[in-house]
């Protein structure tokens, strides 16, 4: 309420107001209180932003382990020029967000479906509540994309999916976006396998001249179908056999209804017990606007057939995943990191690496950062949702060979929330209660106008940064191994 409507209010007519009355002769009279008004006031302003100062800059909320807000980022935005790994200031600053009214903080709504279970416990465990009026909600959650939402958000809330996520979630587009990226920005991308899209001609055309004048016959590759999951529409392609010289007729027969990627088979991978597993991340989008792509470990598929590099007879042998034997084994991150450990020991060539697990995990946040970085203008950002911001929880698929080189193999949209195990109930309880940890934190800084830039975002339940309003982590001093093991196939050109 205005001064004016508040002296109306009251019952007094203000001085400006057409009820009001005002008295030239008594001016000189009432200077004298009005300057002590007037110093008064210059006082408890004063005071007012000298105690706003202090606490913002020991914002702390009552959550436990929330770090306090650093001065990094006030001023001038960052262009989005990856910057380097030292914090920089001018950096992580977005814009200041509608606040989500008092009565409706911390509530959600959510799809009554089993495998949203996890998410609605941990945001119980949080102290979230939830509502069955989703106009009321601060947070709305589907386990499936669905573009009715988009519009119906008000500025304050936050629905768990973004428009445009199929551009990366299909295994074509994923890789056009990050070879596009990689030729704009000079970057490699060691992450991802060497791949080609056999829909586009002048990809067709490489791939025949790295087939049968680049050596590429005497090697194993995987054809993919890129719009099905679950190790569906996957073919294993052995060296020199039929199968791999006419992959041309296949793709010409299909052309109406596939758009089919082929990618260089990864040799010398990591096994357990003579299986092949590979290992699954998490990824959240925490903000779009600064885009804000935060990381967290994961859990280990492990296939259920022994794995044998030479055979290419069989394509379910070389899936850890939905083989159709049984369900595929799972492994804690505890049990990778004994299995990489252990891996460093039996291999002179690793002894230069201090820490390996380390060493394993910065090139899936590289990688993660360069596909933030690939899909900024495509899909992550808010210009399609009628919400100032939005969030996502993702996940995506890595392999890794003997010496410790980590390949994506695809992220993925809609990760399966299965509790099988205990050790995924524990997983999970900690991946969502750590997603609305870093969650609100961002958001309320948002709403309060604070930076959000690396320093203030450290402590994010378990997560980590990999890519912040321009800046993207990198391995610094990596680079692939040069003597690459291949597979050891004797085979016969039929």
């Amino acid at each position: 309420m205005s001064m004016r409507n508040r002296s109306a209010a009251k019952g007094k007519a203000s001085p400006h107001s057409n009820g009001g009355s005002y008295d030239s002769k008594n001016v000189d009279k009432k200077i004298p209180n009005l300057t002590i008004v007037i110093w008064a006031a210059i006082s408890i302003a004063v005071v007012f932003l000298f105690a706003s100062a202090i606490s913002d800059d020991s914002y702390d909320s009552h959550r436990t382990l929330r770090p306090k807000a650093s001065k990094h980022g006030k001023g001038k935005k960052s262009k989005g020029k990856a910057l380097s790994l030292n914090h920089k200031k001018g950096f992580g600053t977005g814009k200041k967000t509608t606040p989500c009214p008092e009565e409706f903080k911390k509530s959600f709504w959510i799809e009554t479906k089993k495998i949203n279970q996890p998410v609605s416990r941990a945001l119980r465990m949080q102290g979230w509540e939830k509502t069955d009026n989703y106009e009321e909600a601060q947070v709305i959650w589907t386990y499936a994309s669905t573009t009715d939402w988009y519009d119906k958000l008000k500025p304050w809330q936050r629905y768990n999916h973004i428009p445009g996520y199929k551009l990366w979630n299909q295994k074509d587009t994923f890789v056009t976006y990050m070879l596009d990226y990689a030729e704009k920005s000079g970057k490699e991308l060691p992450a991802v396998p060497e791949t080609y899209r056999l829909d586009v001609d002048v990809e067709l055309n490489k791939f025949k001249k790295r087939l049968f004048e680049g050596g590429g016959i005497d090697i194993p590759w995987v054809l993919k179908k890129p719009n099905v999951n679950q190790g569906k529409g996957i073919y294993m392609l052995g060296p020199n056999t039929k199968e791999l010289e006419n992959v041309f007729d296949t793709v010409e027969a299909d052309k109406d209804s596939q758009n089919y990627i082929i990618q260089r088979y990864i040799c010398n991978e990591m096994t357990i017990n003579n299986r092949k597993f590979d290992f699954r991340i998490f990824w959240v989008v925490a903000s779009l606007d600064p885009l804000i792509m935060i990381y967290h470990d994961g859990y280990l598929r492990i296939g259920n057939s022994v794995y044998n590099e030479n055979d290419f007879s069989s394509t379910t042998a070389h899936l850890t995943t939905h083989t159709g034997l049984s369900a595929e084994g799972k492994g804690t991150w505890d049990n990778f990191i004994d299995y990489i450990e252990e891996a460093k020991k039996n291999n002179k060539k690793l002894k230069k690496i201090k820490d390996p697990v380390l060493h394993v995990k910065n090139q899936v946040k590289q990688v993660l950062g360069e596909m933030a970085a690939a899909f900024k203008e495509g899909t992550f950002n808010a210009d399609k949702i009628s919400s100032e911001n939005g969030f996502g929880f993702y996940g995506g698929d890595f392999i890794i060979d003997w010496d410790l080189d980590v390949f994506f193999i695809e992220p993925q949209h809609g990760c399966g929330l299965d509790e099988d195990h205990q050790f995924r109930v524990d997983m999970h309880n900690s991946l969502f209660s750590g997603m609305i940890d870093a969650a609100e934190e961002i958001w309320e800084r948002q709403e309060r106008g604070l930076p959000t830039d690396n320093k203030s975002l450290e402590n994010l339940g378990g997560y980590e940064v990999v890519y912040n309003d321009g800046w993207m982590f990198e391995y610094d001093g990596y680079s692939r191994s040069k003597d690459k093991k291949g597979c050891a196939i004797a085979t016969t050109k039929k």
